[in-house]
């Protein structure tokens, strides 16, 4: 896919092959002094450098441009990256010209020289590949500084998460003419040392055996330290890219690394927009106890389904789990409910190491309710850890337990066409008036004439059929990728329960977890824009999204064999999400309206969008 000459540079600065003495100060020295002593830390083997992460994906202006700012002040003697400097994913040749030149243009502020690296959104496509090659030349490279080779690597190298057997042998070519340098560092964009599949870094690593090295990639926007072949290996935060900017304990923070490379090998530290932090920020410890508290897996509630009746009174349960080796105290109260009342309405709870609790529950509406569009009852916790090890902040999260329903999936009783045109669907019974969340810029959003929608769901004798009709009063397609435009989209998980209802929205677009689906006008017929196309086009899914005089139509057709594979023959239910994107300028800002509330985000609850064949 790239045709690329890898590039060797020996001699981008002289190599220094023998220790200066230390410079000392010139000064009156008596019996007593007003320092410490004198040995300055000023060895002439150490120097430092600096490495900036993802300035994409979801990128926030004004991050990165700040960060090249506050580089100026410091002064590294360079500059490093890991990739995804531009959002990419695109065939047209302007668009990469004019994000190329902007991302050029922060670059031409530094005061120092800066080493550019591939992320996916910079080279996902061979459009963007000759891009890349034209521009910068190779796709992966190595230099020489002090006696540290620093070996810069393409993880999307002829295909995604990928190192070519050409590249392999380049960096077995690079390594073996530099045995002996002091320490070795290599920069790439994603961490393939995680991944399950072969990505060609088990031999990288049986290349570094017994050379002292680290490891710095990106990519996944969460800082994460891995101890690995008795030496650092890190996953960097971000410098722009989109974050929820959680804080440290969460690795979710925008920062540069400051390295300082020594004798005894490299010191990081990482340099928050907002202050310093050393590199132990975010260690696998750390993440072990606060991951699950964060993603909802500490507290669940299991939903009560009223069907088609009106909902009187129903029981569940509070599923309370500890995956941590310490006790976990927990505590918390449900929020007041207009309609709702719940027994007991509060918990106080140790869970221990590895065990889970369940708390029986009691729900009881003041009159006989429609379960739809009923708000869940909220349960607001606190949990900490009973443990001295790591100091760690108390959490407090939300659950929320709904009462919903299993929505209907009817017989389709002929194949639909996929074209857009809606008059062979008899009904589109779902009608979406008033969204269950509106995400990005919900003020943005001024009613259902504004925009609106209906939507259909059937059952085929091959397919899962979705039908769309969206209203909307003004629209906007102007961009290649589906969602900076009025859009659709479409989120189905086909696993069964009870991953299928979990809340963590893990993996978009991987058809492992769930299949996302979105669409726009603007792109040609049948063509799709996800993170995973070759996938979806394995799996067989059509789709088109066709303007309409007052709108757009949208069609989907997944084949049963997405949820034959996860479900079994007899497979009964699936889970449906649906975000309508609505930019009523070309320049935003946007408004996602969803159907139920977005499965990635606290809002969500358990079950939601759950459909069952009839």
């Amino acid at each position: 896919m790239y045709a690329i000459l890898p590039l060797l540079v020996l001699a981008a600065w002289p190599l220094v092959l023998g220790a200066e003495e230390p410079a000392r100060p010139r000064i009156a020295v008596e019996e007593v002094n007003p320092w410490s002593h004198l040995n300055l830390n000023n060895d002439p083997d150490h120097f430092q450098f600096a490495i900036v992460t993802d300035r994409t994906g979801g990128h926030r202006p004004g991050v990165f441009e700040d960060a090249v700012g506050k580089l100026n002040l410091l002064q590294p003697e360079f500059v490093m990256s890991v990739g995804d400097l531009i959002e990419g994913y695109t065939e047209q040749q302007e668009v990469l010209e004019a994000q190329w030149r902007e991302f050029q243009g922060f670059i031409s502020r530094l005061e120092m020289p800066f080493f550019y690296v591939p992320g996916n959104h910079d080279i996902s496509n061979p459009v963007m590949a000759g891009e890349w090659q034209r521009r910068f030349g190779a796709s992966y490279y190595h230099f020489v500084y002090r006696d540290v080779l620093f070996l810069c690597l393409n993880s999307e190298d002829q295909q995604a998460t990928h190192l070519s057997q050409e590249q392999l042998d380049y960096a077995a070519r690079a390594l073996g003419e530099n045995p002996r340098v002091r320490w070795t560092l290599l920069f790439l964009h994603k961490p393939l040392w995680d991944y399950q599949e072969d990505t060609g870094w088990a031999k990288v690593e049986e290349l570094l055996k017994g050379r002292p090295h680290t490891v710095f990639a990106g990519h996944y926007h969460t800082y994460l330290k891995h101890e690995r072949n008795h030496t650092g290996y890190f996953v960097l935060a971000t410098t722009g890219g989109g974050s929820n900017l959680r804080g440290p304990v969460f690795g979710e923070f925008d920062h540069v690394v400051w390295v300082t490379m020594t004798r005894q090998g490299p010191r990081v530290a990482n340099l928050l927009l907002e202050g310093i932090w050393d590199e132990n920020i975010r260690t696998q410890r750390i993440a072990a106890l606060v991951d699950p508290l964060v993603w909802g897996g500490v507290i669940a509630a299991s939903p009560i389904f009223a069907e088609d009746q009106p909902f009187v009174a129903g029981r569940t349960q509070l599923r309370l789990k500890n995956d941590a080796d310490v006790p976990l105290q927990l505590k918390g109260r449900f929020d007041g409910h207009p309609q709702l009342s719940v027994h007991p309405d509060s918990l106080a709870a140790v869970v221990a190491p590895n065990s889970v609790q369940l708390l029986d529950l009691e729900v009881q509406a003041a009159a006989p309710l429609a379960a739809d569009g009923l708000k869940p009852l909220v349960l607001r916790w606190e949990a900490a850890y009973q443990q001295d090890e790591v100091k760690l902040p108390v959490i407090e999260g939300k659950t929320q337990l709904a009462i919903s329903r299993r929505y209907g999936a009817p017989r389709s009783p002929r194949p639909l066409a996929v074209d857009g045109d809606l008059g062979d669907w008899e009904a589109l019974p779902f009608a979406v008036q008033e969204p269950a969340q509106i995400r990005v810029a919900p003020s943005s959003w001024t009613g259902p004439a504004d925009c609106s929608w209906r939507f259909g769901v059937l059952i085929g004798e091959k397919h899962l059929y979705l039908g769309i009709e969206v209203t909307d009063d003004r629209p906007v397609y102007l961009q290649e990728v589906a969602w900076q435009q009025d859009g659709i989209e479409v989120r189905v998980d086909g696993r069964a329960d009870p991953a299928r209802s979990t809340n963590r929205g893990e993996a978009d677009g991987d058809p492992q977890v769930q299949l996302l689906v979105a669409l726009s006008p603007a792109q040609p017929p049948g063509k799709m824009v996800t993170y995973m196309p070759e996938a979806l086009a394995e799996l067989g899914v059509a789709a088109v999204c066709v303007p309409t005089p007052k709108g757009h139509n949208t069609e989907i057709a997944i084949p049963l064999s997405y949820l034959v594979e996860r479900q079994g023959e007899n497979w009964r239910e699936f889970r449906l999400n649906i975000a309508v994107d609505d930019f009523d300028e070309a320049t935003g800002p946007l408004a996602q309206l969803w159907w139920q509330p977005d499965w990635r985000r606290s809002e969500s609850f358990t079950g939601s969008g759950t459909f069952r064949k009839e």
